[in-house]
């Protein structure tokens, strides 16, 4: 008897968590709105913006999300993963993160409109040089009013490298999401 309800109480648990972690912050919200989600976040006021930003793992990628306010309402939400190591290993993390971090976006805003899938394989720029390339992305451009973009490019320029993880949600109307 004992044993069910350990049971019963584990599966309760794990739907509070699991309906917890689906509580997410949406373009439009306001500054309270977000911190009622996410408290205890660090801010940041310049000018007429807010930024929150909260730390997160995902995949292996530390780093921080940030939700970016314009006459208190939320107009941008980002995570950006920079890696300056370059090597197969680290290039596989990131592809791992890109392609889990896809499949959970899929799962939860439907299919995406594009992915495109570019080089999946790590060329080493000091070896074979190159200015870096798109690795993976996918887009959805409009789930309930936002456009979301999740991608991972080797971006490279005057002899500086970097592995990129990036996640953008913006209004549906956000000119610059190409």
């Amino acid at each position: 008897m004992k044993m069910k309800y350990i049971f019963a109480l584990i599966i309760i648990f794990s739907i509070c968590i699991n309906a917890s972690a689906q509580t997410k912050a949406t373009i439009g919200m306001t500054l309270d709105e977000v911190k009622k989600i996410y408290p205890n976040l660090n801010e940041l006021a310049y000018e007429n913006t807010i930024t929150l930003t909260r730390p997160d793992n995902l995949y292996g990628l530390d780093d921080s999300w940030g939700y970016r306010f314009e006459d208190g309402k939320l107009t941008w939400i980002f995570f950006h993963n920079y890696i300056d190591e370059l090597n197969d290993s680290n290039f596989a993390k990131c592809l791992f993160a890109t392609r889990q971090l896809i499949k959970d976006y899929t799962s939860y805003y439907g299919n995406p409109d594009t992915t495109i899938t570019g080089d999946t394989v790590f060329i080493d720029p000091y070896v074979n040089r190159h200015w870096g390339y798109d690795v993976l992305e996918a887009k959805w451009k409009d789930y309930k009013g936002m456009k979301i973009k999740v991608e991972f490019n080797f971006f490279g320029g005057k002899g500086e490298y970097h592995f990129i993880v990036s996640i953008h949600y913006f209004d549906k109307n956000y000119p610059y999401y190409e």
